[in-house]
């Protein structure tokens, strides 16, 4: 296991992947049930907004039906099998942890997906995805866990069908960073990567690998979002406890309240929606 590997393997939410299953259960499901696919739709989207960063993939890459899709960073699997449920595209999950990649498998065999939802395990860097595979590629928030960002999207230029698509939704810097205070939350964010890239940077990687680049601003959502979390928090809070135990909520407030301090209080992290075409 590499060292980046481990450090991601302590983020709070993969050191509970098993959570889905607690979740589940207060939705009446037991062990080895069939699932609905708009059940796991509010537990199995680990990122900001549920699947409205999914459904602006579909309109922004105009997805079809029939279409070979690659989500880099697939988590659990959750916004590929809303793709496919919604699109009946094909999707090809592919996610770095063996514990997400374990869960994600079951969550999508007991979704009766396993036709149009591939589920792929190890680093996106050094898996091969093929020549001229794919469609379209999505990513939502994970890129950024991703150290060569030069060589991945040169991975995926080449993984692309010509004119190709990609469209990804990712943490970006807005401004330098201006005091320990700031280096250190944004130390304590990143937790297994050094540096966070600017929208400049991401579009300029993107244009270095052959891709012509849309960018879409959202920081000003991320910092909304972030703030009404944290503000929220103490209503939900004995819930949590009672469902996960006093260290997954207290793992949890710590990110959300670093989070909100990244994108409101120091304005140094905002989110940016990339779109790319192979030219």
């Amino acid at each position: 296991m590499s060292e980046e590997d481990h450090k991601l393997r302590q983020r709070i939410r993969y050191r509970h992947v098993e959570k889905i299953y607690m979740d589940l259960k207060e939705l009446g499901y037991h062990d080895n049930d069939p699932l609905e696919v708009t059940d796991l739709m509010t537990l199995d989207q680990w990122h900001y907004f549920g699947t409205e960063p999914v459904d602006a993939v579909i309109k922004l890459l105009d997805i079809r039906e029939g279409a070979r899709v690659l989500d880099v960073g697939a988590g659990i699997g959750g916004p590929s099998r809303y793709l496919a449920h919604k699109t009946k595209c094909h999707v090809t999950a592919a996610e770095l942890l063996p514990d997400n990649h374990r869960v994600g498998q079951d969550l999508t065999s007991r979704c009766c997906m396993t036709g149009s939802v591939k589920h792929v395990c190890g680093d996106i860097i050094k898996t091969e995805l093929g020549n001229q595979e794919f469609d379209h590629v999505m990513s939502i928030q994970a890129i950024y866990y991703v150290e060569d960002k030069s060589r991945l999207f040169r991975q995926l230029y080449d993984s692309l069908k010509p004119g190709g698509t990609i469209c990804f939704e990712e943490f970006c810097r807005l401004k330098d960073v201006e005091s320990n205070e700031e280096k250190a939350a944004l130390d304590f964010f990143l937790l297994c990567v050094n540096t966070l890239p600017t929208q400049q940077d991401y579009r300029r990687l993107l244009e270095e690998a052959g891709f012509q680049v849309t960018v879409h601003d959202i920081s000003a959502a991320y910092a909304e979002y972030t703030y009404g979390r944290w503000s929220n928090w103490d209503e939900q809070r004995d819930k949590y406890v009672r469902l996960y135990g006093e260290d997954m909520v207290d793992g949890w407030l710590n990110f959300i309240v670093t989070a909100k301090k990244l994108c409101n209080d120091f304005g140094l992290v905002g989110g940016g929606r990339f779109v790319a075409r192979k030219l």
